[in-house]
Parts: C-alpha cells; structure tokens; sequence
C-alpha cells in the first residue's frame, strides 16, 4: 500500500509538471550500517545521528519511508529541496496520498531528527490529514492521543 502510494504521489507531481523522483526507500540492516558509516566519515558522528538513524532504528527499515528528490541543480539539496516548486507541492500534497514529512521543520526536539523535507513516512491518509492539519509530528500525535 505505501509503494503504491508513493507511486500515484510521483505521477501526479509529474502531471503537475515537477521533476520529482525516488531517491531511497526499504533498505536492509546491512546497507543502514553503510548509510550511517558513511554520514560519520563525512560529519561525525554528533551530526550524523541528528539526521540519520542507526541501523535497527531506521524507519527505511520499515518499508514505510521514503526520500524524494529532484534533478534540478541544488548547491545544497537539504537546505534548498524545501525551497524548490517540488518541496513546496510535496509539503501541500504529501497527505493526500497517505504520507507525512516525516521529520517537520522545528520539531525535532520532540521528533529527534532535523528537519528533513523529503523524508516521507506513510501513515495512510486518515492519520496524514489530522498530523498535516495539526502541523504536528508522529511522536507529538500519539503523546496527545495515548489515553
């Protein structure tokens, strides 16, 4: 269901004339351990764990994340991808198909994470709604509502 849904988002960004693509989805424990010994070389390690989870707690682990991008040249894709007409429609649409931004801009004292506007996570579009409409995060949502 969320590959699905990743899809549809992904034509219909093409049919509003984006450049949108898939950039990462499930990935194994073994190919985590390489995406994080790669963020430590390049960052360090107190960096790289605000934006990247070690292996066992990545939600790419789940089947339910995915990264989007463009091809459109960027100086810096994670500062500028919320920037470009991609990221604008991603954070407007995203919900319509069942996703939340994940990791939201200046929510990542309750969320952990930086602010990563192309890190997707489906939820399904009942949950996306209410996170998108509340403006709040995963952590945030079930907090407020564990009664």
């Amino acid at each position: 269901m969320a590959k699905r849904n990743f899809n549809k988002l992904l034509v219909k960004g093409e049919d509003a004339q984006l450049d949108l693509k898939f950039s990462s989805g499930y990935r194994s424990y073994k190919e985590q351990q390489k995406v994080m010994k790669d963020y430590v070389e390049k960052d360090g390690e107190k960096v790289a764990r605000q934006y990247t989870a070690k292996p066992g707690e990545s939600e790419h682990q789940t089947g339910l994340a995915f990264d989007v991008g463009t091809n459109k040249p960027l100086d810096d894709f994670h500062k500028d991808f919320e920037k470009t007409q991609e990221g604008r429609w991603i954070k407007q649409h995203a919900s319509d198909y069942g996703f939340i931004i994940r990791y939201p801009k200046g929510q990542s004292h309750e969320t952990g994470y930086a602010y990563e506007a192309w890190h997707l996570r489906y939820v399904g579009k009942p949950l996306a709604k209410i996170i998108d409409e509340q403006d709040t995060n995963l952590e945030s949502y079930y907090r407020l509502n564990e009664k």
